[in-house]
């Protein structure tokens, strides 16, 4: 075959050819300007966080419950009357199921600053989830994260639709478990194509931000005018996402706080236990759970960094199962609030996330806390 003639010189081929390099390229400059994250306020705040300058001796991470539930500020001023001496923190929590992303972020923030002394991670029956992936997880992902998603196929369920189906009526027909395989082994394909892909898309994106912003800010949203004013408002709390309680926002998600409490009284919620199966022993189960908490571990060990784990309690809900306790405890320190304060109605916003009353008083326990270890 001649050269002139080969497939591969084609002008189909080369149009192809240049259209990977092109999504390389693209995929190159949104990594590094963390583009992916231009399209929301809250993880826009990250990225603010993430590419300040100034280290932090604590970082925190978790879902929406720390992102709601640690002040920085206050953490600071306490951990500094205790200490005697200056102390810096931020929290880089996200919102959704996001040990995953927690991670991602833990990572991502080594490679811009020191490593802190302490981080916390939060746990809990809420943030635990069951192994199916938040829909921006793929925002947070790096090729090499990508690559490990493929191999390590953490994921079982598309979202939470799927696993309610699949608990409620199982796997159906499927001999040997074979088509149950090529599910999960084309879901976390899939997952790690979304990442490697998303390179033009964010490209694209954020100049058009740019053009509607008139070159002021990447950060745009249709429907969100304020999400700039948003963004400065959480970075200057350094990551703490503030809802009053008497706001129209506030008023709506605390009804679920009061039904919560006419439901389960304080003395019984404070007295209450683990009741059932402990699900969370099974090794098929919690599979991300545990994994992204063994590679935060493993993260911390590398470069020296104490690790606690951080119990944030849903309002007079269930308590942590025996088997998390045991687990979280082997890969590190275990830190449970306070739920004699933090039972009490004022102090959550709704049933899952601290009002700012209750967030200050998290925020100082966690400082008093920090002041212990050594």
């Amino acid at each position: 075959m001649d050269a002139s003639t080969s497939p591969l010189r084609s002008k189909s081929s080369l149009a192809g050819l240049w259209f990977l390099g092109f999504c390389a390229l693209a995929l190159a400059v949104s990594q590094h300007f963390e583009l992916a994250l231009c399209a929301d306020a809250r993880h826009a705040t990250l990225r603010e966080l993430v590419r300040a300058e100034r280290d932090a001796e604590v970082v925190f991470v978790g879902s929406s419950q720390t992102a709601r539930g640690v002040m920085p500020a206050l953490f600071d001023q306490r951990a500094s009357e205790l200490l005697g001496r200056d102390v810096r923190s931020v929290n880089l929590a996200t919102f959704g199921n996001a040990r995953h992303i927690s991670y991602l972020t833990l990572e991502h923030w080594l490679e811009h600053h020191a490593a802190p002394r302490v981080v916390y991670v939060e746990c809990g029956v809420l943030s635990d989830v069951p192994e199916y992936p938040h829909k921006t997880l793929t925002r947070f992902g790096q090729p090499r994260d990508a690559l490990a998603m493929a191999w390590e196929q953490p994921y079982e369920f598309v979202d939470g639709r799927e696993f309610v189906r699949f608990e409620t009526s199982g796997a159906g027909f499927d001999v040997g478990g074979i088509f149950r395989a090529w599910s999960v082994a084309q879901l976390n394909v899939d997952l790690a194509l979304d990442v490697l892909g998303r390179g033009p898309e964010d490209c694209v994106r954020t100049l058009a931000n740019f053009a509607l912003e008139r070159g002021a800010s990447p950060y745009w949203m249709p429907g969100e005018p304020a999400m700039r004013a948003e963004i400065a408002r959480q970075v200057e709390e350094r990551g703490y996402f503030r809802i009053e309680l008497d706001s129209a926002e506030g008023i709506e998600a605390h009804r679920s706080v009061e039904k919560q409490a006419a439901a389960v009284s304080y003395e019984r919620a404070l007295a209450a236990e683990w009741k059932g199966p402990d699900d969370f022993a099974d090794p098929a189960r919690f599979r991300v759970a545990r994994l992204y908490a063994e590679k935060i571990a493993r993260l911390c060990r590398e470069r020296g960094i104490r690790l606690v784990f951080l119990d944030q309690p849903n309002f007079r809900g269930r308590p942590l199962r025996p088997a998390q306790v045991a687990f979280y405890r082997s890969l590190g320190e275990l830190f449970r609030q306070d739920k004699s304060v933090l039972y009490r109605e004022e102090s959550f916003l709704d049933s899952g996330h601290l009002s700012v009353a209750g967030a200050e008083f998290a925020s100082r326990a966690l400082a008093e806390h920090f002041a212990t270890l050594k």
